[in-house]
C-alpha cells in the first residue's frame, strides 16, 4: 500500500495523523475514495523488446486533515487493493470487499485515536 500523497510528494502518512491525535490536538479528516485507471508496462518474456500494456484499476482513497494554524491541507493517499479493469461482477464485488475491510482497520486505528471522520467505502 502507498502511504504518501501522489500528488505532491508529502511523506504525510496515517501514523503522522494518530501521532498529533494522541498528543492532544484535534485531527479532523475528510475521506474521498475513488478508482483511478493506470497502464501497467511490462516485457514479454518470450522477447525483450516488446513492452505489454496492461489496464488496471486501482482503488485508492485520500485523507486531507487541515490545520487551521497554518491553514494547510495536508494529504494522504493509500492504495487498498489493484484490480482488471474487465473483471466479472462477482471479482469486482470481492476486490470491493477486500478494500472496504482494509478501510475499516484503518479507521479502526483512526477511531482509536480520537480523529473525527465520516466513513466512506468503495
Amino acid at each position: 500500500m502507498l502511504s504518501e500523497d501522489l500528488t505532491n510528494g508529502s511523506k504525510e502518512r496515517l501514523d503522522n495523523f494518530i501521532n498529533r491525535a494522541k498528543s492532544g490536538q484535534t485531527v479532523k479528516l475528510q475521506i474521498k475514495v475513488y478508482r483511478n485507471l493506470i497502464k501497467q508496462v511490462n516485457q514479454s518474456e518470450a522477447t525483450d523488446d516488446i513492452d505489454i500494456e496492461t489496464d488496471r484499476c486501482l482503488l485508492m482513497a485520500d485523507f486531507t486533515s487541515t490545520r487551521r494554524a497554518q491553514e494547510k491541507s495536508d494529504t494522504v493517499t493509500k492504495v487498498y487493493a489493484v484490480c482488471p479493469i474487465n473483471e466479472s461482477d462477482v471479482d469486482d464485488r470481492t476486490t470491493r470487499h477486500i478494500a472496504n475491510e482494509r478501510l475499516k482497520m484503518d479507521y479502526a486505528r483512526l477511531k482509536d485515536a480520537n480523529i473525527l471522520f465520516e466513513a466512506t467505502y468503495f
